[in-house]
């Protein structure tokens, strides 16, 4: 029996020349963060800050709220650029 790894979809193959498969040190690339983790734990601490605030305008958590969210927008371009540097 002839078992291949599944091929995962690689961000910008399809603007490469030549062949569309991606080799296998593109599929073998891994980000050098944990991304999925630090991702969601940014998040979660967004929804910790929103639940202290409750119905209330408060103008520090906002400021907090959106800190976070630019971290977790780094660590999602960062990954990104790992996976494809141009």
């Amino acid at each position: 029996m002839n078992y291949q790894q599944p091929q995962h979809p690689v961000p910008g193959a399809h603007l490469r020349p030549g062949p569309q498969s991606p080799s296998p040190a593109d599929l073998a690339a891994e980000p050098q963060i944990p991304v999925a983790e630090t991702v969601e734990s940014l998040l979660d601490e967004v929804d910790r800050i929103r639940e202290q605030a409750g119905d209330t305008f408060d103008l520090a958590a906002l400021a907090r709220q959106s800190e976070l969210l630019e971290k977790a927008h780094d660590v999602l371009t960062s990954a990104l650029a790992e996976v494809d540097p141009r």
